[in-house]
């Protein structure tokens, strides 16, 4: 399969989303459709593994990308917003292109590095992905739980099925071996965030198992003006696990930081 870069909907003012590991741009297509309805342009790309041959990089790398991607389509401002890769990315990019944003809205993210156990434990299952071909069913299988919620098993099993087809049929298995290596071993960026004087909206589930809820609400409490918006019956995709709740508050978080309707 060939993957394009980027995907947009919409215009207005413009926020470029970005993916976590094992997931692609269309992760964001009820965002893009809803944000577009609403005033805005909203963009998706894809992460460079999915892109060209997997190789190791970094979250840096990654922000890099991005201000490529904004200077590409000609954008002087816009909203960085990702979901756990793309979420820590983001906060690499406020550290080094803060005045590109015009906020961040950091889903299912942490700033805070891994702890040694945890590091040893997921280098370890990411070097199973380290194979030719799509993500085998088994390394699916073992990846889901961390991804979905469960209310999201219990509830809303197509959503868990598309994805472990769209895993097994669509994605490279080493893509997702490179993209883990990106932040494994990610460093502790709390001390920092104090750097970024810019609105940030944190979203977060409190079923969120790989990316435990606390570490967003430390996040909260070390930047400068942030919100942070908990979300219910949902796991570490809650972007795909509840719409509607993580919708309307990026919608909300859009119109106060560009002084539009406030949407009930």
């Amino acid at each position: 399969m060939t993957f394009e870069l980027y995907k947009e909907a919409g215009s207005g003012p413009a926020v470029i989303f970005n993916h976590g590991t094992l997931m692609d741009y269309t992760m964001f297509d009820p965002q893009l459709a809803f944000l577009a309805a609403n005033g805005y342009r909203a963009i998706s790309q894809n992460s460079r593994v999915l892109l060209g041959k997997a190789e190791r990089h970094t979250l840096e790398d990654l922000a890099d990308d991005t201000a490529k991607l904004g200077e590409r389509l000609g954008l002087t401002r816009y909203v960085v917003a990702g979901m756990s890769t793309g979420a820590f990315m983001a906060v690499d990019f406020a550290l080094k292109y803060l005045d590109r944003a015009d906020g961040f809205i950091l889903i299912e993210g942490q700033a805070c590095a891994y702890s040694e156990a945890e590091q040893k434990t997921f280098d370890a299952e990411f070097e199973r992905f380290d194979v030719d071909g799509f993500v085998s069913r088994e390394r699916a299988e073992w990846a889901a739980p961390f991804c979905f919620g469960e209310h999201t098993y219990a509830h809303n099993r197509r959503l868990v099925d598309h994805w472990l087809d769209r895993w097994t049929t669509k994605i490279p298995s080493r893509a997702v071996w490179a993209q883990g290596t990106s932040w494994v071993f990610k460093p502790d960026l709390t001390p920092r965030l104090k750097e970024i004087r810019k609105p940030v909206l944190i979203i977060h589930a409190d079923g969120d198992l790989p990316v435990p809820i606390a570490r967003g609400y430390a996040m909260l409490e070390a930047l400068p003006d942030a919100t942070l918006v908990k979300v219910p019956s949902s796991g570490h995709t809650s972007n795909l696990e509840n719409v509607e709740a993580v919708n309307y508050a990026i919608l909300g978080f859009l119109d106060r930081l560009h002084r539009r309707r406030i949407n009930v």
